[in-house]
């Protein structure tokens, strides 16, 4: 990272297409901290696809304008930018309870289907004294990278000041850009002596819960011929968790001529909502009514079903002959291939869930620690954020102990992994952790980690953090 030098680093690390954009840091450590970044080349060197990520500035907490260690780079690929600028506008309200108001300071993250905005500091406003009871506190954030549509925010506070509880309304958040506002309820407390002791939440977009996924959904079908093209009409029935739909039949004229050789066709059709859609039906039958003379057969390559409210697609990869009949029972079924869900869908599970984390402390001498622990669960949906594992009156983390606690997020979905760390403070710090149990307490799934290891700067490999796997 020397003036004017270009360095070249390979790395291995998921395939994460398409590339949006990439967060990066410094750790401002060396006696020359300060560094001008000009841009960095990405290149996939299995698809050889380039994207450019273009900052020339400094990343520094004396030069520049910014005086930041961290930068947001949106890609460009093929000359086409990947995320746009905007501004968010971020409005707090606090409650009209009593004791509602915090002196803490609080800090945010937008998550929406571009990423996360990263930290935010709610910390720059027109009022002197914010987050007062039943006021409405507006920050802006300007030249920010949008994450498209939102799903959640995660706000916290770091329980300073002489009255740090506070009672949050609800945060709404404008990105100018898109014209649109995202409501995120909360309407609790974020306070270590009220409610549930937490001082982080995760609030859920509550744009999302305005469909009313009961009433009749729309449901578009493509259906891509293969060699074999029909000059008659066809049908489908979809099944669905929910229920399985009438059949739609889909006609062919010689105005309007449909099922062409490796032609896709497109038809819309309403039905009760059925739920993630299974299995298809389709059948080929003769317009008129007609007699069958020998076997005739229409082939079809491949239907997808869009589901219009939510936008997810089931994928039926087909390959099948259909025979042409006039008899409603003769059709072949085909299984769901592959489902994509929707960004809207997803937003729409992030659901609180309450989860029990069991942790249990080794068997040997010094296994217990004295420090504060904190665990962070990551999970499909993301991750639930770096939370402290406390208790009033238990002296927790103790030689062959077992401690329970349950905390409330936003259903992570299938778990990934967890990170347990200490912040090596207290007169014993050291801490031998045997394992670690999650339990999500909506579906009762039980999901275990094993540590068996040391977190201490004195022994082992001196780590005090431990990313732990499922043990399956």
């Amino acid at each position: 990272f020397e003036r004017g030098q270009e360095d070249t680093v390979n790395m291995e690390i998921d395939d994460i297409a398409p590339l949006r954009k990439m967060r990066l840091r410094i750790d401002g450590s060396g006696s020359r901290p300060d560094w001008f970044l000009d841009q960095v080349i990405m290149r996939n060197l299995t698809t050889e696809e380039v994207s450019v990520f273009t900052y020339e500035d400094w990343l520094s907490r004396t030069h520049g304008p910014k005086r930041t260690m961290i930068c947001e780079m949106a890609a460009v690929v093929d000359e086409e930018m990947m995320v746009e600028p905007t501004t968010y506008i971020v409005q707090v309200k606090t409650s009209d309870t009593a004791g509602a108001g915090t002196d803490a300071n609080v800090w945010i993250v937008i998550f929406g289907e571009n990423g996360d905005t990263g930290t935010l500091a709610l910390k720059e406003c027109s009022k002197s004294n914010k987050f007062e009871r039943k006021q409405v506190d507006t920050f802006r954030f300007s030249e920010i990278l949008s994450m498209g549509e939102l799903s959640k925010v995660r706000v916290w506070h770091d329980n300073s000041g002489p009255s740090p509880g506070w009672h949050l309304d609800f945060i709404d958040v404008k990105d100018e850009i898109m014209d649109k506002t995202f409501r995120f309820p909360c309407d609790r407390w974020l306070a270590k002596n009220d409610d549930d002791g937490q001082i982080m939440r995760e609030l859920a977009c509550a744009n999302n819960d305005f469909l009313d996924l009961n009433e009749k959904t729309k449901y578009e079908i493509c259906i891509t011929t293969g060699e074999t093209e029909t000059k008659e009409n066809a049908w489908i029935v979809l099944e669905g968790k929910k229920g399985r739909s009438k059949e739609f039949v889909m006609e062919n004229s010689s105005k309007k001529k449909r099922f062409l050789r490796g032609n896709v066709d497109r038809f819309d059709f309403s039905s009760k909502n059925l739920g993630d859609i299974a299995g298809i039906c389709l059948g080929h039958t003769p317009k008129d009514g007609k007699k069958v003379k020998g076997e005739v057969f229409w082939q079809v390559e491949e239907v997808v079903v869009t589901e219009r409210e939510l936008g997810n697609k089931y994928i039926f990869i087909c390959n099948g002959l259909i025979p042409l009949s006039p008899k409603r029972d003769d059709f072949l079924t085909f299984e769901c291939t592959k489902t994509i869900e929707s960004f809207a869908s997803k937003a729409r599970s992030l659901v609180p869930v309450k989860y029990e984390i069991i942790v249990i402390t080794g068997d040997e001498k010094g296994a217990g620690t004295d420090a504060n622990v904190f665990i962070t669960i990551y999970g499909v949906n993301g991750d639930s954020g770096r939370r402290q594992l406390r208790q009033k009156f238990r002296n927790l983390f103790e030689r062959e102990q077992t401690d329970r606690f349950l905390l409330e997020m936003l259903d992570m979905g299938e778990l990934q992994k967890v990170r347990m760390d200490q912040d090596n403070s207290g007169l014993s710090p050291g801490w031998l952790l045997d394992r670690v149990e999650v339990t999500n307490t909506a579906n009762g799934v039980t999901t275990i980690f094993l540590c068996g290891k040391w977190l201490d700067l004195e022994r082992a490999d001196k780590q005090i953090a431990r990313v732990l796997y499922p043990k399956y």
